[in-house]
């Protein structure tokens, strides 16, 4: 130590309050830094008009980043930030008694969802040449986009609103990769098709760009099988430039009982579901590129799918699919020739948590995108190359402005379920439409020692209670039931699908339900799922493979344990065929 220089005690407390005012400090740097990216167009800020507006967003999912970087939460979820009032309104609703919905009230349109021609229409990129600098072409951008929030705050309400991507960094990753793709794959989940398909997309991708789109139904082993042929038809007749494709991402798992309930076992080709879609790309395409590869690979792994060599098959067949690129947002795309180079380009996109990660790694019969019912895990974009002549790309999940309302976007996994403030509500809206009390056997809190008297009607705080004490979940000093708890796992339960189900119908279809069960292309539908639910529960017997990330294994642990809980329970397919 230097002579003249002593050391000074520094107490514990002293410390504690240098890490508070570092932390004050980096907080206030990164507040300054979100203002600042609000760039200006000339010499007027555009951050004076409409500030109350931007004063009320919420930005989900933050993650650590390294000091002077902001990268790691550069594409987290912006959505308007709900009023104490509204949630404290929200839940006094959920301590009433409900009534049930028929099941027209399950009936859903998209003309009621997203208002086609009005403000609530996508933003589109602005217009813009090669001649403009990197800084002239956000800062139009950003202007761009900001109009685009204030025309939409003129018009509605906040409470008349959906949540939506406020997210400038998201909407570009979306535009980048509608103008690099060749082939548009909007990916929507089959419970709730018309929720995730957005009309002001399809115009823009097949007007402005000119580009086909394929409309993939994901997720058909959770619903019946005529629900799936009414919506396919209901999409042909109402967008008949879209192209349909049946789709499972569940088909290229093999479930097998691993620790901390994950997923584990080795991942295969959703062999059924990535020919269908090679058949549609190949009638796009015609000659223009060579997609003799990619039918290989599939007629590979659909003749090899029973036999023993699927244990190496990876190992016989490395593939350029392994090549996975994380691409910047550049302009070169931009109204480029189609099929450049003799390439394929296939952009995903669509809502969070309709399986976009899924797909692709179903379609390329490996893990090469990681996967999470977290909203908002995918980053940014990324190209994998799924042969020499086709390459994929995968968007974030994004969330358009809509009318849907807030409790059905959180049931939709569009919002986090960690971060609700209030899930009583939520639960309201999922046990009106769907038989929640009977599925899981549940019985009144009101009501013990009493089963003579009349049924007491349900409240959401009442199924919350009652699953609690069913479950055991108790809070920690005082051992009441944990209903925050309790609602938390019973939404995960509807995310999941396997156990609760809510599934909404084209118009018309609960009087014509007789019609689409007699329909000659309900057999074609049902193989599809039958075929899927083999691939599904065979077991794997080697590799080990985890489809989750470790921040979602406590999530998935708790499903796999109600799962189990709810073994002797009734299946969710006869309980809709009932209704």
């Amino acid at each position: 130590m230097p002579q003249g220089r002593k050391k000074i005690p520094f107490s514990g407390k002293q410390k504690k309050l240098q890490l508070q005012h570092k932390r004050d400090k980096k907080k206030n740097q990164n507040e300054e830094t979100s203002n600042d990216s609000i760039v200006t167009s000339g010499n007027v800020s555009i951050a004076d008009e409409g500030k109350n507006f931007l004063e009320d967003v919420v930005k989900l999912n933050q993650q650590p980043s390294r000091q002077g970087t902001n990268t790691a939460n550069r594409y987290r979820l912006h959505f308007r930030k709900e009023t104490n009032q509204e949630i404290q309104k929200r839940k006094q609703l959920a301590g009433i008694p409900f009534e049930v919905l028929s099941q027209e009230a399950l009936e859903v349109s998209y003309e009621d969802i997203f208002l086609p021609g009005s403000v609530l229409d996508i933003p589109k990129r602005p217009p813009w040449n090669y001649s403009m600098s990197k800084e002239q072409l956000e800062a139009r951008e950003q202007k761009h986009f900001r109009e685009y929030l204030q025309k939409i705050e003129q018009e509605f309400k906040s409470e008349e609103l959906s949540y939506f991507e406020m997210n400038l960094e998201t909407w570009r990753q979306l535009w980048r990769v509608l103008e690099m793709s060749d082939i548009v794959m909007l990916i929507v989940d089959i419970r709730y098709p018309v929720l995730h398909f957005s009309p002001a997309l399809y115009d823009y991708v097949t007007s402005d760009l000119g580009k086909d789109i394929i409309l993939v139904l994901n997720k058909i082993d959770l619903v019946p099988a005529p629900i799936v042929l009414a919506w396919k038809h209901y999409f042909q007749q109402q967008f008949p430039q879209v192209y349909i494709v049946c789709f499972s991402a569940y088909s290229g798992m093999k479930q097998a009982a691993g620790k901390r309930g994950r997923r584990i076992g080795k991942l295969k080709m959703a062999a059924e579901g990535a020919k269908r879609l090679f058949d549609v790309c190949e009638k796009i395409v015609h000659s223009k590129v060579d997609l003799s590869s990619w039918e290989k690979k599939i007629e590979e792994e659909i003749n090899s799918s029973f036999s023993a060599s699927d244990n190496c098959e990876e190992e016989k067949n490395p593939l350029v699919g392994a090549e996975i690129k994380v691409t910047s947002a550049d302009c070169s795309h931009y109204r480029s020739e189609k099929f450049k180079d003799g390439i394929l380009t296939i952009g995903c996109v669509g809502h969070p948590n309709v399986g976009k990660s899924s797909v692709l790694n179903g379609v390329m019969g490996k893990k090469v995108v990681s996967v999470s019912r977290t909203p908002g895990h995918t980053k940014h974009f990324q190209t994998i190359y799924l042969t020499p002549t086709v390459r994929l790309c995968d968007c974030p999940g994004l969330v358009f402005p809509s009318k849907i309302p807030k409790p059905l976007q959180i049931l939709t996994g569009c919002y986090p379920i960690a971060q609700v403030r209030e899930p009583y509500s939520v639960v309201m809206y999922l046990a009106q439409r769907v038989p929640v009390p009977e599925i899981l056997k549940l019985q009144h809190p009101n009501q013990e020692g009493n089963m003579a008297s009349q049924p007491e009607p349900w409240s959401a705080f009442d199924i919350c209670e009652a699953w609690a004490i069913k479950r055991g979940f108790l809070t920690k000093r005082t051992a009441r039931p944990d209903v925050y708890r309790a609602a938390n796992n019973i939404l995960r339960l509807s995310l999941d699908g396997r156990t609760l189900c809510l599934t909404f119908y084209p118009p018309g279809y609960t009087t014509e339900k007789e019609k689409w069960s007699l329909h000659p292309e309900v057999n074609e539908i049902k193989a599809l799922q039958h075929s899927e639910k083999i691939n599904y529960n065979n077991k794997s017997e080697v590799g080990e493979e985890n489809l989750s990330e470790s921040s979602n294994c406590e999530e998935d642990s708790e499903n796999e344990k109600s799962e189990k809980f709810l073994s002797d329970e009734q299946n969710m397919f006869s309980v809709l065929s009932d209704m």
